[in-house]
C-alpha cells in the first residue's frame, strides 16, 4: 500500500458510513462527494459526521468538469460508491480521473433492471423474461401474450422492495403502473419507465463480492426468508449465511462470477440477489456497491471479516488482496439478520422497549432507522422496516428461540407510539 494514499467516496451512506474508518486504518485519506443536492433524507441521516474535514466534503451540483478538476488536484488512487445513489457518479468519476473503475456503463446495465437482464442473457446466462415500457397498453399486450401470472411490476431504477408489485391480472398491473409512474424511486428520481418481469419462483439468496481488475472474490452468500406483509406484498423476515460447502452456494458461485463479468463489474464491491429453483440460479438484480444495512463488526464475528473491510483492503492494496481472494469465507458461528417488522403506526415516543431485545442471549447488534419523534408506519417493504437486529450464537436453537421472542415483543408493545 502506498503511503498517504487518497481516495474518493461517493455517498458514504448506509453501510458506506463505515468505509472512511476502514480506509483510515489502512492509511488512506478520503474526500467525500455527495452525488446530488437531492439525496433522500433517510440516507443523509446515516452520514458519518466528523469523518471528513469540511474541505473534504463536496456536493456535486451538476458541474462534472468542475468536480473532476477539484478531485484531480487531490490525486485520488481510486473512487468507490458508498451507496446505491452514488453508483453512476462514482463510475463517471473513475473514468474521468483515469483510476481503476468498472466498465463504462453507457447502457446503464448496472442500474436499469431491463438492461441488466438483457446484459446477463447476452452473456449466455439465465435472466428473467422482461419488458420495459412507459405505456400500460404495451405492458398489457406483453402480459397477455406471455400468459404466465403472477408477474412482477417494478420501477426500472429500483432498490430493495421499493414499489415492487406482484400482479395476478391486468387490473392489478394497471394499479401498479399508476403507483409507480406517479412516484419517485428510493434514489429520489422520478419513475419514468416500468419493468414487467416474470415471477421467479424458488428460494432467494444474496451474495456480497469484491472485485479487483475483473477478478471477483465472493465474500458471503446468504439465504433470504420472507413473509407476507400488510397488503399481500412480501417483506424481509430474516437472513442466514451459507457455509462454503452448502449445495446452493456451489450452484450460485460460478453463476455469479459470470453475472459480474456480464455487468462490467471490475473494481470494488457488489451486492447481488439471486433466485435458485429447479432450473438453476437466475439473477434478480445486482448493485455495484456495498450491501445495505449491515453491522461490519457483527459480521466479522461470524466470518472473521466483512464486506466493508474486504472492500477497503481490495482498493487500498489490490496486489495483496489478489493473493488470497480465492479463499472462501468460513463460518465460525451461527448468525441471523432479522429485519424488524412494525405492526403499528404513529409517532415514536420511546425506544426503551428495545432494552428487552438487548437482553436476549444471542443478541449481537441493533441498527434502528427511527428515533424518538419520528413517524413509524406499518412495515410493508424494506423502506418501512424500523431497522435490523443481529442474533449470533453457537447454538442455532438459541437463535431460533430469541427470534421468536423478538417477534412476540413486536406484537406486545415493543414500538411505543402515539
Amino acid at each position: 500500500m502506498t503511503a498517504h494514499m487518497h481516495c474518493v467516496i461517493v455517498d458514504a451512506f448506509s453501510t458506506g458510513r463505515y468505509l472512511p474508518a476502514a480506509l483510515a486504518r489502512r492509511g488512506v485519506g478520503c474526500t467525500h462527494v455527495q452525488s446530488s443536492e437531492a439525496v433522500p433524507g433517510f440516507y443523509l441521516r446515516t452520514f458519518p459526521s466528523g469523518a471528513f474535514a469540511p474541505e473534504d466534503a463536496l456536493v456535486h451540483r451538476g458541474d462534472l468538469d468542475g468536480l473532476v478538476a477539484e478531485l484531480a488536484r487531490r490525486g485520488p488512487a481510486f473512487v468507490v460508491a458508498g451507496a446505491e445513489t452514488g453508483v453512476d457518479l462514482a463510475d463517471a468519476l473513475a473514468h474521468r480521473l483515469g483510476v481503476p473503475g468498472n466498465t463504462v456503463d453507457a447502457g446503464r446495465v448496472r442500474r436499469d433492471k431491463y438492461e441488466m437482464a438483457m446484459a446477463v442473457r447476452g452473456h449466455g446466462l439465465r435472466a428473467p423474461d422482461t419488458l420495459r415500457t412507459h405505456r400500460f397498453e404495451a405492458a398489457r399486450a406483453w402480459a397477455e401474450a406471455y400468459d404466465r401470472w403472477p408477474l412482477v411490476v417494478k420501477p426500472a431504477d429500483s432498490a430493495g422492495t421499493d414499489n415492487v408489485f406482484f400482479c395476478s391480472n391486468t387490473v392489478e398491473m394497471c394499479t401498479a403502473f399508476s403507483r409507480i409512474l406517479g412516484s419517485s424511486s428510493l434514489m429520489g428520481t422520478a419513475n419514468r419507465t416500468v419493468v414487467v418481469q416474470e415471477f421467479l419462483a424458488g428460494t432467494e439468496y444474496f451474495a456480497n463480492s469484491v472485485s479487483v481488475d475483473g477478478r471477483h472474490h465472493i465474500a458471503e452468500i446468504w439465504r433470504y426468508h420472507k413473509r407476507p406483509g400488510r397488503g399481500g406484498a412480501a417483506v424481509y423476515d430474516y437472513e442466514e449465511p451459507l457455509s462454503d460447502d452448502d449445495p446452493a452456494a456451489r450452484l450460485i458461485r460460478p453463476y455469479l462470477l459470470g453475472v459480474l463479468d456480464a455487468l462490467g463489474v471490475r473494481h470494488g464491491p457488489a451486492h447481488s440477489e439471486i433466485m435458485l429453483n429447479g432450473h438453476g440460479p437466475v439473477l434478480v438484480e445486482c448493485g455495484a456497491r456495498l450491501a445495505g444495512s449491515i453491522l461490519p463488526d457483527v459480521v466479522d464475528r461470524c466470518f472473521g471479516t466483512n464486506h466493508v473491510d474486504l472492500t477497503a483492503e481490495a482498493l487500498s492494496d489490490p496486489a495483496g488482496f489478489r493473493t488470497w481472494a480465492d479463499r472462501p469465507a468460513e463460518l465460525k458461528t451461527h448468525l441471523r439478520y432479522v429485519s424488524l417488522i412494525s405492526p403499528v403506526s404513529g409517532r415514536v415516543t420511546s425506544l426503551s422497549g428495545f432494552g428487552r431485545i438487548r437482553e436476549l442471549e444471542s443478541f449481537a447488534g441493533l441498527q434502528l432507522g427511527v428515533g424518538v419523534g419520528d413517524v413509524l408506519a406499518p412495515t410493508v417493504d424494506s423502506a418501512t422496516s424500523p431497522g435490523v437486529c443481529y442474533l449470533l450464537h453457537d447454538d442455532p436453537g438459541q437463535i431460533e428461540a430469541d427470534y421468536r421472542a423478538l417477534r412476540a415483543a413486536e406484537l406486545d408493545g415493543l414500538y411505543a407510539v402515539q
